[in-house]
């Protein structure tokens, strides 16, 4: 381990945490299914997963984020009959990455929304 001097900014490549093969089974797959009956979550405890950072400097709205997208997500499941288009199958998906700033498809995903209607 090396020493850092007082004064460094130091910025650390979540990227790469994420994929880390000495942290995660098959880290390049989406698998979130390896979340269920685990102890990490993504509040910034456990340093495999820090989608918010963590420590001081963690984002100060992630519970406010994680409510919101709940309550979206759930509006929309609740709202819409989803399908993807043309009879795709959902093993046909291309789910390929590219880099960035963010991680995000390759390939959008594109699916179709129909308006639920109660009887």
């Amino acid at each position: 381990m090396a020493d850092i001097a007082a004064g460094t900014q130091v910025i650390i490549n979540a990227w790469a945490i994420g994929r880390d093969p000495s942290s995660w089974e098959e880290p390049l797959e989406f698998k979130p299914e390896r979340f269920m009956n685990s102890s990490i979550d993504y509040k910034g405890l456990n340093f495999e997963l820090i989608p918010f950072g963590s420590g001081r400097r963690g984002c100060p709205g992630v519970f406010f984020a994680i409510a919101v997208n709940e309550l979206v997500l759930a509006n929309l499941v609740y709202q819409f009959d989803w399908k993807l288009p043309d009879g795709i199958a959902g093993k046909d998906l291309d789910m390929s990455e590219t880099v960035g700033l963010t991680c995000h498809r390759k390939y959008p995903l594109l699916a179709v929304a129909t308006k639920y209607l109660k009887n």
